[in-house]
């Protein structure tokens, strides 16, 4: 699927979703899209402990300095993204 088609699925369901860089250290400077699914207890030094789904997605290499998310990338992976927040 393309990241296109994704993303019109999760607005037609009223999901939101943010994008990222770098979830597994992508070298092609390709955003993935997360969508929070829960969370878990937070360990003592940080606030908060949000799991993710990362939609992440291959395409042409970026050449620029910041991401970029593109309609036409293609969905290569879908994995869990703990996310901590409210560190020391």
């Amino acid at each position: 699927m393309t990241r296109k088609e994704i993303e019109n699925y999760l607005h037609a369901q009223d999901t939101p979703f943010i994008q990222m860089c770098c979830v597994e250290h992508q070298a092609k400077w390709i955003l993935t899209d997360l969508t929070k699914i829960g969370h878990e207890p937070a360990p003592w030094y940080c606030s908060e402990e949000n799991v993710y789904i990362a939609f992440q997605f291959t395409g042409p290499e970026r050449h620029s300095v910041s991401p970029t998310a593109e309609d036409s990338d293609t969905l290569t992976k879908i994995t869990l993204f703990p996310w901590l927040g409210g560190c020391l």
